[in-house]
């Protein structure tokens, strides 16, 4: 895996990744929630880290019955959802799986919701997965992962620099930032924000990298799409996963090409130095003593 920044002690976790603070601190399980997590406590160096209780990552958050493989929202635990503070829901959801069922995170935590549509991707519901069913692909590896990121990156990067102007804004904030499984584009978008905040950049990887230790194995809640198909469930579990390496290459590919994720935000995401200052100001805090 190729990272940048130092090392930072660390131990590792079920993927075998180095996780160089704790990384499972951030989650915040709330119900039948699995991947909730508050980035706060992460570190951003210069004796800075990310202020707590003020950007959450999740999984869809869906009225029950709506959507069988996303969390259920519980009405019981009104006041635990309630309890995170939120004030915006960003939703990186398709329109497709919007309109199939709308996300529940709004009304739970009675935040306003703001959609920010990015097409690619959304666990069983992607082209990969289409391509696997029909014999297009027998296998889906970390590289071709990565390559999707790198994809999504490029014909998103409006939808990134809108999410990141939301978060700069301390009106908007506290924000709770969800895609389907809490994985790929809310991974991308987390990413970028981390890099933003400059946060070493292994402990950028070791934050996507958390979802499959709190969501381990999740091609078998997919294997039924594979059924009769003669497809291997080991060879295509990555596209349910969150391999280290795929993330590292898709921010090294925007190093190569920008010099920077930095260069990227601003070459392809329309942020402004101003921008760049605003989330570091809305979003840091001197580490606690």
């Amino acid at each position: 895996m190729r990272t940048k920044g130092s090392d930072g002690g660390g131990t590792g976790d079920a993927t075998g990744v180095r996780r160089p603070w704790d990384a499972l601190s951030t989650h915040r399980p709330v119900g039948a929630t699995a991947n909730l997590r508050d980035l706060g406590g992460i570190p951003a160096g210069g004796g800075l880290v990310v202020a707590p209780a003020r950007v959450y990552r999740a999984e869809a958050l869906v009225r029950p019955g709506t959507a069988p493989l996303c969390t259920p929202w519980e009405a019981g635990h009104t006041e635990a959802y309630r309890a995170l503070g939120v004030r915006t829901v960003l939703d990186l959801r398709s329109r497709a799986e919007i309109d199939r069922a709308a996300s529940a995170w709004a009304e739970a935590t009675g935040a306003v919701y703001v959609a920010l549509p990015i097409e690619e991707g959304g666990e069983g519901d992607t082209d990969y997965v289409r391509e696997i069913r029909t014999g297009l692909r027998s296998a889906f590896t970390p590289a071709d992962m990565a390559a999707y990121y790198a994809l999504t990156l490029r014909r998103r990067a409006d939808e990134f620099g809108a999410g990141l102007r939301i978060l700069a804004d301390p009106a908007r904030l506290p924000v709770l930032v969800h895609c389907a499984a809490g994985k790929d584009r809310t991974g991308l978008l987390v990413a970028l924000l981390l890099e933003a905040l400059r946060v070493p950049r292994e402990v950028v990887v070791a934050d996507y990298a958390l979802t499959e230790v709190l969501r381990p194995d999740r091609v078998q809640a997919y294997a039924h799409l594979f059924e009769g198909t003669g497809v291997d469930l080991a060879d295509v579990a990555t596209l349910f996963a969150s391999p280290a390496e795929a993330m590292d290459e898709a921010l090294a590919d925007l190093d190569a090409e920008f010099g920077s994720v930095e260069g990227y935000l601003t070459a392809r995401c329309g942020l402004t130095p101003s921008d760049l200052t605003s989330l570091r100001t809305a979003l840091l805090v001197p580490t606690p003593s």
